[in-house]
């Protein structure tokens, strides 16, 4: 491609993606969806699923019209939509560009809902994975994250659009199905046909809207305060899938108590086709299928998974570009659980590998954790939205202490639970929390791209040491303060505390001994490099 050719497909890109947001937006604004619930018709001779969508939506603006989003149709997959009904009278309807464009036969006033009736049928592209297992077993498994609903389910794929829902699901009678929510209905139909029935009554995000469908073992049945929780492994798997995911309890019980009550009705931990190692789905995760027979602990994936079920799933991310809100929340309590259970040691080391990670993936993507720039959402699946936003956090509550970063954690969650935020609604929630202006210290960690480099040299002179420390990274210029471990020939070892903000800092340190050494940062509060 030419120059020229490619700055055009540039510019044409970008417009394509402003006018997809202001798009969105102007959704956002005029239509709210209340409720879905999902007929799926399965089978086991083709990957073609019949669907019957009931869609109750309220209106925020006066409209004649609705735009949903549904993959069309082409040679080998994709939807196609039979018929749109509203109280029993057909609609025109336009499929195309991944839409589904209603027009309705009057205009519906701000304030009223309508229910939208969309009977569909086609081989899922992809969202739904329709394959086999490690031992050829057919199986379906739903797998939406970020905006991959769409192409199974007509839907608001957006994450700032949530909507409780029903999954009713005809299925050949082996498999057992599971879903979102509570468990309503199983019942045996003519010719081999099993009919399950799951009722979500918490609004949830469509990237967390799934199905799984396979020959399961179901077991390692508990209850954490009313609510039942469950382990749904293959058959094959049974003895080490159950013993894999033992953990169905711990880390649910440990969050509630530290943040805040489980929003769910269940909690089913589950083996299956996911993309990823694990799959957060409100109250019915998804995990890597390897993950039931391997040999390694699946604690920290677990603790992993079962946090987002208050960050990212109960308290979801308005917008992709701020996903930091779920996984760097995923990620740092993951380590905080680690640190109850295990000890400040492996919390320690945990932080530290976490800060290798981010040094070496900023040699090649030098991003900030809000990168607006990203387009393509899976990408946003990166270093910056895991480790390194759980350095923020971690660095945020050194910030603030113990006591005020958690009572902040529960605010918020408390706030927004069930809905929606940005970073914006955490920060104000932290700063109404702790009393302290956050402004520059968000700008400086999730708005900046990299992190303080640094190199220092120290001498010995009459009762004091001189440290001179210098930020070498280029363009931005950090704020923050830094630990230095003196290490005394004869005494115990003293820690003292330093605010770096200028290119080059002196320090003089008075001492109580010789000095054998000096260490920066030794209990691990901040986030650097050491040149």
């Amino acid at each position: 491609m030419s120059d020229k050719r490619l700055i055009l497909f540039l510019f044409v890109f970008s417009i394509n993606i402003h006018l997809y947001a202001q798009n969105h937006y102007s959704r956002f604004e005029s239509i709210d969806v209340q409720h879905y619930k999902f007929e799926i018709h399965l089978n086991d001779s083709t990957n073609q699923i019949e669907g019957i969508a009931t869609i109750s939506i309220k209106f925020l603006q006066a409209r004649n019209d609705i735009t949903l989003d549904l993959v069309g149709n082409s040679d080998e997959s994709g939807m196609l939509v039979h018929s749109v009904k509203m109280d029993g009278y057909g609609l025109d309807f336009i499929q195309g560009n991944n839409k589904l464009e209603i027009h309705l036969n009057e205009k519906v006033q701000a304030g009223d809902e309508v229910s939208l009736t969309i009977n569909y049928s086609g081989i899922p592209a992809d969202g739904l994975v329709i394959s086999e297992n490690k031992y050829g077993q057919r199986t379906f498994f739903g797998d939406n994250w970020p905006d991959r609903a769409k192409n199974w389910l007509p839907c608001v794929d957006h994450p700032s659009d949530k909507a409780t829902l029903e999954f009713l699901v005809y299925a050949p009678e082996h498999y057992e199905v599971v879903a979102n929510g509570m468990h309503v209905e199983k019942k045996q139909l003519a010719n081999n046909i099993e009919f399950t029935h799951w009722k979500e009554n918490v609004p949830i995000s469509t990237k967390l809207m799934v199905i799984g469908a396979a020959d399961f073992a179901v077991g390692n049945e508990q209850e954490f305060q009313g609510i039942p929780v469950s382990s749904w492994v293959f058959e094959e798997n049974e003895k080490q899938g159950f013993k894999n995911y033992k953990y169905g309890t711990e880390a649910l019980e440990y969050f509630s108590e530290l943040i805040g009550p489980y929003s769910y009705e269940k909690l089913a931990h589950v083996q299956s086709k996911t993309r990823y190692g694990g799959m957060e789905n409100a109250s019915c995760i998804f995990y890597h299928e390897n993950t039931a027979i391997s040999d390694r602990s699946q604690e920290s994936l677990f603790a992993h998974e079962v946090a987002h079920q208050w960050f990212g799933n109960s308290v979801t991310e308005q917008n992709w570009h701020h996903v930091w809100l779920s996984e760097g929340f995923a990620t740092y309590l993951t380590n905080v659980y680690m640190q109850h259970f295990y000890g400040d040691e492996q919390f320690k080391e945990g932080l530290k590998y976490d800060r290798e990670r981010i040094i070496a993936y900023s040699k090649h993507n030098l991003a900030p954790i809000i990168d607006t720039t990203v387009t393509e959402y899976i990408r946003l699946l990166n270093t910056n939205s895991y480790q390194k936003a759980a350095w923020f956090l971690h660095m945020l509550r050194e910030k603030l202490g113990d006591d005020v970063f958690f009572e902040g954690l529960q605010k918020y969650y408390h706030e927004y639970q069930n809905s929606t935020a940005l970073t914006k609604d955490f920060q104000h929630t932290m700063e109404f929390v702790s009393g302290i202006n956050l402004k520059k210290f968000f700008n400086q960690w999730l708005y900046t791209a990299g992190h303080p480099v640094l190199n220092y040299q120290w001498s010995k002179s009459e009762n004091q040491i001189n440290v001179v420390i210098k930020q070498i990274q280029s363009d931005f210029l950090y704020n923050f303060p830094i630990d230095i471990k003196l290490l005394y020939k004869n005494l115990n070892p003293e820690i003292k505390t330093y605010r770096i903000n200028k290119r080059e800092t002196s320090i003089s340190i008075p001492v109580k001994d010789d000095v054998e050494a000096l260490l920066l940062d030794p209990n691990t509060k901040l986030l650097f490099e050491l040149d």
